[in-house]
């Protein structure tokens, strides 16, 4: 039996075995039985502007994965990085009067310090402008080319003679076939519709306004036709794909999948490694997946490991997180790539989210109708962002975000259950316990709860069900929170010391798995919780400590002012951010 199903088996396990089994698991956990070699790998974002939170509430589920599967005492290799070549890049760059370079450092560092403040526990976030993921991706090509994978061809391309260059979609314009609003050769953002550029009315380069003509010119394809049985074999032996993945999927495969280029007429990207085509670059959209492997292999190099073992061996499996835009190059050209070269056996998980709306619309860059992951890093709690956008998480459909559910959700769940909770225990306990747990029994009825969140939470978050994770452990913390009140303690510590002792020792084991349980999702609250109790580093597994010193524990979260909501809207609308 693989770790996976045995993994699925114990999580079937009931109450009456819940005891049998936690001492099995650990002790195989201990022993490597259940180990897994798990790679995650984010989206990696254009160097072409600052992150906004619909990207973050889109990414934010990769970390989840990455502190759960570290506390199950996993080999994690949770990875992303910065995606530096495209016309989204040197758009940028000229926009802003710098070259393409300068850009990708400006937006790598921004990104690599967001990131942080915003918790994310990568392992590596390299950028694919980088002496060793060109290197490896030329590899790749060549040897893709040499099994017959890759071939040429002479195509008619838009070319404009003004500017003497051939035409990317991104400088191609005109008017949208669909809603007659202004759009570029690779889709409108008016009406958020994919379309060829040929589709486009009274097309125009971007760059002069002049009509383009085509031209002939050669390039490489990559034969995405010849492996489509490959695809269509791991679309059907899939398990944890969302549901969007897995209708995009079925669609491509009913239409039948087509070659696409592989080099492209640009002076920005990865050369090409053959002759006759040293002036063109690789396409960023198959060097760019790409990075996946390269991130891994250089993670895994340095570690001392076969990258290997991580994308094909039993005991392994492979995450990826991004939005609904990305599922095609994620579901069937970058597997198609991995058969290409080899990796034919990949555990794939599509971990594929909606959209994120802010308040009722859809997020611009372009309209300056977003909320900056930077803002709210400098003048919000972290924690309260992840919860919510957890909470919130566009998992199977699109959400919204809005300043009034937002503020609503972190006054009533993280201040008036969480922090109060905890709050009111630990102090009534330094109190009353000179600083220490005071002596006690776990209540059966407690245990068997958070036991079986274990389990339950545990397929959760492994199925990419992270909202419902969320509910599920909160409501133990209501549950504690209840049962703090219902023994009315002060009155109880005069009446039935013995009673009262037994009541706080319960509360602080419910904490103590309470820190453990939302670690993935709250990582600084729950080390702050853990820095109180004087706690090791938390495990995926029934806790429970019984004595200890209490340190003191500041408050976790503070209300926020219910004006603020018009406040924050007012200034969205006002494009002050």
């Amino acid at each position: 039996m693989t770790s996976v199903k045995l993994r699925n088996k114990v999580a079937l396990g009931r109450l009456f075995y819940y005891n049998l089994l936690l001492a099995t698991y650990n002790l195989l956990l201990i022993k490597g039985g259940f180990l897994m070699n798990i790679i995650i790998g984010n989206a990696w974002p254009y160097a072409n502007g600052p992150l906004h939170l619909g990207r973050i509430a889109v990414l934010l589920p990769g970390d989840i994965l990455a502190r759960y599967h570290r506390m199950m005492g996993d080999d994690v290799v949770f990875l992303s990085g910065t995606d530096c070549h495209g016309t989204p890049v040197t758009m940028k760059a000229k926009e802003e009067g710098i070259t393409p370079l300068e850009a990708v450092e400006k937006y790598h560092a921004e990104f690599q310090r967001c990131f942080k403040l915003l918790g994310f526990s990568f392992d590596i976030f390299a950028k694919t402008h980088s002496h060793y993921h060109e290197e490896k991706v030329k590899e790749f090509i060549l040897e893709l080319y040499k099994k017959g994978y890759i071939y040429e061809k002479v195509i008619e391309q838009t070319f404009c003679e003004n500017c003497n260059e051939y035409l990317s979609d991104r400088y191609i314009i005109g008017i949208c076939p669909k809603c007659g609003e202004e759009a570029t050769g690779d889709g409108c953002e008016n009406c958020n519709v994919e379309f060829d550029s040929s589709e486009l009315i009274d097309m125009r380069c971007k760059s002069c306004n002049s009509k383009p003509t085509s031209k002939e010119t050669k390039h490489l394809f990559f034969k995405l036709s010849k492996l489509e049985n490959d695809v269509k074999r791991l679309y059907i032996r899939q398990c944890g794909w969302r549901e969007n993945a897995q209708k995009i999927l079925k669609r491509y495969l009913d239409e039948g999948l087509r070659d696409r280029a592989v080099t492209r007429d640009f002076n920005w990207g990865v050369d090409v490694p053959l002759e006759g085509y040293e002036d063109k670059k690789i396409f960023v959209w198959i060097e760019a997946v790409m990075g996946y492997l390269t991130a891994s292999m250089k993670c895994l190099e340095e570690r001392g490991e076969d990258y290997k073992e991580y994308w094909e061996g039993e005991d392994s499996r492979v995450y990826f997180i991004h939005g609904k835009d990305n599922i095609p190059f994620h579901c069937v050209i970058f597997p198609a790539i991995l058969v290409g070269i080899g990796i034919k056996n990949p555990n794939l998980r599509i971990i594929s989210s909606e959209h994120l709306k802010l308040e009722g619309k859809s997020f611009s860059t372009i309209k300056n109708w977003a909320l900056w992951a930077d803002y709210v890093c400098n003048k919000y709690n972290v924690d309260s962002f992840r919860y919510y956008l957890t909470l919130n998480s566009p998992e199977d459909k699109d959400t919204d975000f809005t300043w009034r559910e937002y503020i609503n959700i972190h006054n009533n769940d993280l201040v008036n259950e969480l922090s109060s909770f905890i709050n009111k225990v630990l102090v009534f306990s330094r109190k009353n316990y000179s600083n220490r747990i005071p002596n006690g029994k776990i209540k059966q009825e407690f245990k068997n709860d958070i036991l079986n969140l274990y389990f339950d939470i545990g397929d959760k978050i492994e199925e990419g069900r992270f909202n419902e994770s969320l509910v599920d452990i909160m409501n133990l913390c209501k549950k504690g929170n209840k049962y703090f009140e219902n023994n009315k303690v002060w009155n109880l510590l005069s009446q039935d010391p013995l009673k009262c002792k037994e009541v706080i020792y319960n509360c602080i084991q419910i904490i103590i798995n309470l820190s453990n349980l939302l670690y993935p999702f709250m990582p600084n609250t729950c080390n702050k919780i853990k820095a109180s109790l004087n706690l090791d580093e938390g495990i995926w597994s029934f806790t429970e400590k019984k004595e200890g010193v209490i340190r003191e524990c500041n408050i976790l979260f503070n209300k926020i002012d219910k004006k603020k909501a018009n406040e924050e809207v007012i200034r969205l609308k006002e494009k002050k951010f």
